[in-house]
């Protein structure tokens, strides 16, 4: 770069270094400055611009912590037009698709109503109050918080424990991934097929014994789990991902009898929107906490960001756990654990999954009466239980899976078919089913993509 053009202003407000750095910035976006081109070394600047050394220092101090210049040291500073400092960042994702006005996850929940404000509040107050916060905590997890979640699993679920049976870590799937750790080698996890992905996948990259056990939509083959050598069964009796199934009572005696038949049997109870569920069942960690490890997080109840999760383990499985994984750390925020443990003390989580299981069970009217009462109602059924942010629909219309998708994706209508969720096909569920979330969308929204649906797939 042999030409120094730049043109400084000494009577300007804006100070002689960020005039420089605008000017060299400019020239380096435009082009002028080729990307990894040397630019003026300080004395030249200096010399030709009649600059004090320090306010070129400045100018180039600030074109690096803005990602415009590198400098090498004996060598100068060089432009920078490609740098993760300056780069937008953009990467497709579920909710990244053109054409897409409606999305229909299965996983959304409505962030108007996380309550923010009292977050926020607690977060600020919970800093100033405890200092202590920033040196380590627990490797099990705060104290307060397992004292929380051990009244709330009783007061909500009839569940008795212990604090020190409960530990806390960053999500659900790597707490089942150190439970797989701490149940050893012999232990074999069972799967409904299909399954939540996100907690059997965990446990088949770490090498984990696994078996599938395919499901039905209104019931769980127990003959088939006790044939087989299954010894840790993973099941969400209240809510079963992606069926929307709930477990009779029957059942879970049937089950829970299975576990007790040997000592080395175990089931985990996986949480999936039990907190708001429409008259759930009884927990089966209620009636044998010794036989049932129960999985429970916070990222559907309070919001998708807070994903602390816990598990609440029997004697058996917490002794093995300390023996087996004495060098455990607990890597969510300690500040976050005691926000957490404030709202469920303060009986703000409580009234808070109140609210969402009158929001989520008004949404999910508006849905089902705007497609039952479409001529579209002879040719659907609606599967699943009451609660939750999700049912499952299949589809009778004369078109197959691949055709009802496209129909509804050019409707601007995006969701996952219920085949999308199988590890391996399974011939007991139902074709042409869809799995309908409506947790994030407002009542608007659901009606709006309920009338797309209705004109997609239309005959």
């Amino acid at each position: 770069m042999k030409n120094i053009r730049y043109s400084i202003d000494k009577s300007s407000d804006i100070p002689l270094y960020v005039q420089l750095s605008e000017q060299l910035k400019r020239d380096i976006l435009s082009g002028r400055i080729a990307d990894g081109e040397k630019l003026p070394s300080r004395r030249e600047l200096t010399e030709k611009l009649r600059l004090s050394k320090n306010t070129v220092e400045l100018a180039y101090r600030r074109l690096i912590d803005e990602g415009y210049a590198v400098s090498r040291s004996r060598s100068g500073y060089y432009a920078r037009q490609t740098s993760p400092v300056n780069t937008n960042i953009s990467e497709p994702d579920f909710y990244g698709t053109p054409g897409i006005s409606y999305v229909m996850s299965q996983n959304g929940t409505d962030l108007d109503a996380v309550p923010y404000g009292t977050l926020i509040k607690l977060c600020r107050d919970i800093s100033y109050d405890m200092p202590e916060l920033f040196k380590y905590g627990h490797k099990y997890g705060e104290s307060q918080l397992r004292k929380a979640i051990a009244q709330n699993l009783y007061d909500l679920h009839g569940i008795s424990c212990t604090p020190d049976r409960i530990i806390i870590g960053a999500g659900p799937d790597f707490l089942l991934q150190q439970l797989a750790c701490a149940l050893g080698e012999n232990a074999l996890f069972g799967f409904e097929n299909p399954c939540f992905a996100r907690s059997y996948v965990p446990l088949k990259n770490i090498g984990a014994a696994t078996e599938l056990i395919d499901t039905e939509m209104d019931r769980f083959p127990i003959e088939k789990l006790k044939q087989s050598g299954i010894t840790v069964m993973y099941l969400s009796p209240d809510m079963q991902f992606p069926t929307a199934r709930r477990l009779s009572e029957e059942q879970r005696n049937e089950i829970l009898a299975w576990a007790e038949a040997e000592p080395d049997r175990y089931i985990i109870e996986a949480d999936f929107d039990l907190d708001f569920s429409e008259d759930p069942g009884s927990a089966l960690a209620a009636k044998n906490p010794e036989k049932v490890i129960f999985l429970g997080s916070f990222y559907r109840g309070i919001a998708p960001s807070m994903n602390v999760a816990f598990v609440m383990l029997p004697k058996a499985v917490k002794d093995a756990f300390n023996q087996r994984l004495p060098y455990y750390t607990c890597l969510k925020s300690r500040l976050e654990q005691q926000v957490i443990a404030e709202f469920i003390r303060s009986g703000k989580y409580r009234s808070h999954t109140e609210k969402l299981r009158k929001l989520y069970r008004e949404k999910r009217r508006i849905l089902k009466s705007a497609l039952m009462s479409s001529p579209l109602a002879p040719y659907i059924k609606i599967h699943g239980v009451n609660s939750g942010t999700y049912f499952v629909i299949s589809v009778e219309n004369g078109m197959n899976e691949t055709e009802l998708k496209e129909a509804a994706a050019k409707r601007g209508v995006k969701m996952i078919s219920l085949s999308a969720c199988f590890i391996t096909m399974n011939e007991l569920l139902p074709r042409n089913a869809f799995i309908i979330g409506f947790g994030e969308l407002t009542a608007e929204q659901i009606k709006g993509a309920a009338a797309c649906l209705i004109r997609a797939w239309a005959i």
